[in-house]
C-alpha cells in the first residue's frame, strides 16, 4: 500500500473560499441609500402637509372669509399627504413631484400671508415662515443644485416683500441679512453633505476594484489549489473535498458512487524512451479521453504522476460497473501517437463502489488502490473490483 494514500492531508484537506466581488455588497448599500433618501422625502411631505394645516392659523389674522382661509391651505395638505403616499408605496415618480411642490406651495402660501401682512407685523417676525421651508428641505437631502435654486427662490420672495414694503431700512436690512445666513448656511451644509457621499461614492469604488483584484487572484490561487496544472483536471485534494462531501450522507449519495483508480502501464518506458515532453503529451491525451466518458456530476482527477481517479455516480450493477471499466480500457487501447512514434500505452484499473465500512476518503482510495495492484499483478492491462469476497468478478483483460 503506498504511504501517500494515508497522508494527512487527505484526512483534513483546506478548504479555499470563494471570494466573490462585493457586488452584492454594493447593491445592499445603494438600495439603503434610496431607500433612506425615499423616507426622508416621506418625512418631508407629511411634515410640509402638516404644516400646511397649520397655516389657517396664520390665515385668521387676514380679514378673509373662513373659504379663503382654509381652501388654499386644505388642497396643499392634500397634496402632500398624496405625496407621502405615494413615496410609501415606492411610486419613485412622485420624488421629483414633491420636490416641485416642496418649492412652490409653502414660498406661495408663506408670500400670499407676508404680502398682505407687511404694514402689519415687523419685518423679523415675517421672515419667519421663511425659515422653515429651507430647513425641512436640507433635511430632505436634495442635491445642491436643487436646494440652491429652492433656498434662492425662497430669499427672492421675502426679498421682493420686504423691499416693497415702506419699513424703515434697518428693521428690512436686518430681516433680509438673517433669511441670507439661513440661505448661506444651508447650502454650505448641503454642498458638505455632497463632498461627504463623493468620497464614500468614491471609496465605494476602490473597494469595487479591491475586491475584482482578490476575486481574480483568488480564481487564480483555487485553480493552483484543485488543478492538476499540466492537464487541467481536478487534482488529489478537490476529489478528496467531492468524497468528503458524498460521505456526508452516503445512504444517499454514496451507494450509488464507484471510483476507479488508473495506473498507467508502461508509462516508465516513454519518459525513459522517449523523454519527458513525451511522457506529458501522454497525459494530456489521456485526460482529454477520460473527459470524454464522464457525465455532468461525474469527476476526472489525476492523483500525480501517471494515476488517474475517474468518480462515477448514478451506477449500481455489476454489469454497468463492467461496461464503464471495458470503456475506459478502450480509451486506453487507442493509439497514442507522439511525433510520428507510437507510444507503448496500457493501464491496471481498480474499482471500488462504496461499502458501508468505507468512511472515509483515504479508506476508499485505499480500497480502489489494493484492487489496482491486484490488476497489474495479474498481467497489466485489466481491472479488478474490490470487496468482492461474496461476489467474485473475473478479472478483465483488454482486448
Amino acid at each position: 500500500m503506498r504511504p501517500d494514500l494515508l497522508s494527512p492531508t487527505l484526512e483534513s484537506p483546506t478548504e479555499l473560499a470563494a471570494l466573490r466581488p462585493n457586488d452584492e455588497g454594493l447593491q445592499r448599500h445603494s438600495a439603503r441609500v434610496k431607500r433612506e433618501r425615499r423616507l426622508q422625502r416621506e418625512h418631508l411631505a407629511l411634515s410640509l402637509a402638516c404644516l400646511s394645516l397649520l397655516l389657517p392659523l396664520l390665515l385668521l389674522q387676514l380679514d378673509w372669509s373662513w373659504w379663503q382661509v382654509w381652501v388654499l391651505p386644505l388642497i396643499s395638505s392634500a397634496a402632500f399627504f398624496r405625496a407621502a403616499w405615494a413615496l410609501h408605496q415606492e411610486q419613485l415618480e412622485w420624488e421629483l413631484r414633491l420636490v416641485t411642490l416642496a418649492v412652490v406651495l409653502p414660498i406661495a402660501l408663506s408670500g400670499l400671508w407676508a404680502w398682505q401682512m407687511k404694514d402689519a407685523v415687523p419685518p423679523s417676525a415675517l421672515i419667519l415662515p421663511f425659515v422653515l421651508p429651507p430647513v425641512l428641505l436640507l433635511l430632505a437631502g436634495l442635491p445642491t443644485p436643487r436646494y440652491a435654486l429652492a433656498a434662492l427662490a425662497n430669499a427672492a420672495v421675502i426679498a421682493g416683500i420686504l423691499t416693497a414694503s415702506v419699513w424703515p431700512f434697518l428693521p428690512c436690512a436686518a430681516a433680509l441679512l438673517v433669511l441670507a445666513l439661513v440661505t448661506v448656511v444651508g447650502i454650505n451644509v448641503v454642498q458638505r453633505l455632497q463632498s461627504h457621499q463623493m468620497r464614500l461614492w468614491t471609496m465605494r469604488q476602490r473597494v469595487s476594484e479591491n475586491a475584482e483584484k482578490m476575486a481574480e487572484r483568488n480564481q487564480k490561487m483555487r485553480k493552483l489549489a484543485f488543478e492538476d496544472p499540466l492537464t487541467g483536471l481536478s487534482n488529489r485534494l478537490d476529489l478528496i473535498n467531492k468524497l468528503r462531501q458524498i460521505l456526508k450522507n452516503p445512504h444517499e449519495e454514496a451507494i450509488n458512487t464507484v471510483v476507479f483508480l488508473i495506473d498507467l502501464d508502461f508509462f516508465k518506458n516513454v519518459n525513459d524512451e522517449y523523454g519527458h515532453a513525451a511522457g506529458d503529451a501522454l497525459l494530456i491525451e489521456i485526460a482529454r479521453r477520460f473527459r470524454a466518458l464522464v457525465r455532468k456530476g461525474d469527476l476526472v482527477c489525476r492523483l500525480g504522476g501517471d494515476e488517474f481517479v475517474i468518480m462515477f455516480r448514478g451506477i449500481s450493477s455489476k454489469d454497468e460497473i463492467t461496461l464503464v471499466a471495458d470503456k475506459i480500457l478502450a480509451k486506453l487501447a487507442e493509439p497514442v501517437w507522439y511525433k510520428d512514434q507510437l507510444l507503448p500505452l496500457g493501464g491496471s484499473i481498480g474499482i471500488a463502489p462504496w461499502e458501508p465500512d468505507l468512511r472515509s476518503p483515504a479508506s476508499w482510495l485505499q480500497q480502489a488502490d489494493g484492487a489496482m495492484y491486484q490488476a497489474k499483478a495479474g498481467g497489466r492491462n485489466r481491472y479488478m473490483m474490490a470487496g468482492v469476497a461474496d461476489t467474485p468478478i473475473e478479472p478483465k483483460v483488454a482486448q
